[in-house]
């Protein structure tokens, strides 16, 4: 029972440091070959997992081998504009000052369905609306919406909104997160001088976030 376990054990640590090693994306937003890197590394762990008479290398060799692949092919992606255009493709402009390519659609395979729905998505209502809508090598659909129907920005009614920057946990369940002080260049002092202005303890936070801009979002625990 202890020799499955600790193959499993193995072959998922392996996993997850592959994929870590290949970056963060979501799966949506893979590129073709790091989609088919990804199914063939899950298939290459489930097989010595399901079987015990197959060692346990025969699954790690593979991956290690596919992660390293990944790595050179992204490497060589980031140096060679054609290189990258060929392994995973190019946008494509589907929508042109709200009329639809239909030529791109069919070269494409797209139904007039599908555009209509990912629109939706986007609160767009009518493709009349659309200056351009592109396609991504991702497969997702990026829109500029034509003037009229872009929406209204602070800059467009002459306001001068309060600046924010990126909120970072400073406080979780109360506890100092030293990362967030350090990207703040902050320390625990200047933390508890905030917290003592509001009448509250370090141990009675359960979140606070601050970010560059001293913009500060406080919840303390409950039946604080």
């Amino acid at each position: 029972m202890s020799v499955p376990l600790l193959r499993t054990l193995i072959l998922y640590i392996a996993v997850v440091v592959a994929v870590r090693m290949m970056g963060k994306r979501q799966i949506g937003e893979l590129d073709p070959s790091e989609l088919v890197v990804t199914i063939l590394i899950s298939d290459l762990a489930a097989i010595p997992m399901q079987d015990l008479g197959i060692p346990l290398f025969a699954g790690l060799v593979p991956i290690g081998a596919l992660v390293a692949l990944e790595i050179l092919m992204s490497f060589i992606a980031l140096k060679s504009r054609s290189f990258r255009r060929l392994l995973n493709g190019q946008p494509a402009i589907i929508i042109r000052r709200g009329q639809l390519d239909i030529k791109k659609l069919r070269q494409m395979r797209l139904t007039n369905d599908e555009i209509i729905e990912t629109l939706r998505k986007q609160n767009v209502t009518a493709v009349s609306d659309v200056k351009y809508g592109v396609i991504e090598p991702d497969g997702t659909l990026s829109v500029i919406l034509k003037q009229p129907q872009q929406p209204v920005t602070a800059e467009m009614l002459g306001l001068t909104p309060r600046d924010t920057g990126l909120p970072l946990v400073v406080v979780s369940d109360g506890k100092l997160v030293s990362r967030s002080l350090q990207i703040l260049q902050i320390d625990r002092k200047d933390i508890e001088n905030r917290l003592k202005n509001q009448s509250v303890a370090l141990e009675d936070v359960f979140l606070m976030t601050l970010d560059d801009c001293g913009n500060t979002f406080l919840q303390r625990k409950d039946g604080v």
